[in-house]
């Protein structure tokens, strides 16, 4: 299998798992992808989290603050030190997979299981369709693909949607 974007790929027990790199956290990640989608079509999604706009940027970091800022109410505890501002959440996030599923259309969309400081148990999620940012919140392996009406009444999901999920 050759990809532009995803080196040392191997067919893993459930998906293709490959390694691809993170500029906006300076990192490598793991990359897994489902045994039917295109290779060209996992390079896009690659490429598009390579090259993130500052607008998708801005709504991932004020997701992940919402859901520590909450998180931090419900444990009765500071998780990341006072004063952090939305911009400075990734500092307190740690990317470890990208996942990729069949498409259901030519847009490109994905989801990342990250580590975060404030909920080591669950950690983090962001999906994403096209530019947009559908959901932020604990890990819970939410599809790209799900209707974003879903997405925006979902009471644990931390993203500032412009469907209707006000910023928390």
């Amino acid at each position: 299998m050759r990809s532009e974007k995803i080196k040392n790929i191997i067919r893993g027990e459930f998906t293709y798992e490959g390694e691809a790199y993170f500029p906006l956290l300076d990192t490598q990640i793991d990359v897994y992808f489902d045994y039917d989608v295109p290779t060209e079509y996992a390079d896009r999604c690659v490429s598009r989290l390579e090259n993130l706009k500052q607008s998708t940027i801005d709504r991932l970091c004020a997701g992940a603050y919402n859901y520590c800022e909450d998180f931090s109410l419900m444990a009765g505890e500071e998780t990341v030190p006072r004063g952090t501002a939305p911009a400075q959440i990734l500092e307190y996030v740690y990317p470890l997979v990208m996942i990729i599923e069949t498409p259901l259309t030519d847009e490109v969309a994905w989801h990342m299981e990250c580590g975060c400081r404030w909920d080591e148990e669950h950690g983090l999620e962001w999906t994403v369709r096209g530019d947009e940012v559908l959901y932020v919140g604990a890990f819970s392996d939410e599809s790209p693909w799900l209707d974003r009406e879903y997405f925006a009444t979902a009471d644990w999901n931390y993203a500032p949607i412009a469907t209707g999920c006000s910023q928390r």
